[in-house]
């Protein structure tokens, strides 16, 4: 498993302003990659791309409210 961690200039963050932070990548050798967004005000996008090709993203706003949830099927 490999991961990486790294700083990411302001973009548009969930909540609708720009914000820094810092992105976490992890990737394993049989396809599993898991992409972390956290916002320095406190929101967060998560995006996990299954073995099978399956997605997953949540996207979550600084005051806890889920803004997506939602899951594509892979083949």
């Amino acid at each position: 498993m490999t991961a990486t961690v790294s700083r990411f200039e302001a973009r548009l963050a969930p909540c609708g302003k720009t914000h820094d932070g810092e992105q976490m990548m992890t990737k394993d050798l049989e396809g599993l990659v898991t992409e972390d967004l956290r916002y320095s005000c406190g929101c967060q996008s998560t995006k996990e791309e299954f073995h099978d090709g399956s997605v997953h993203r949540m996207v979550m706003h600084h005051n806890g409210k889920i803004l997506a949830d939602e899951e594509i099927r892979g083949e």
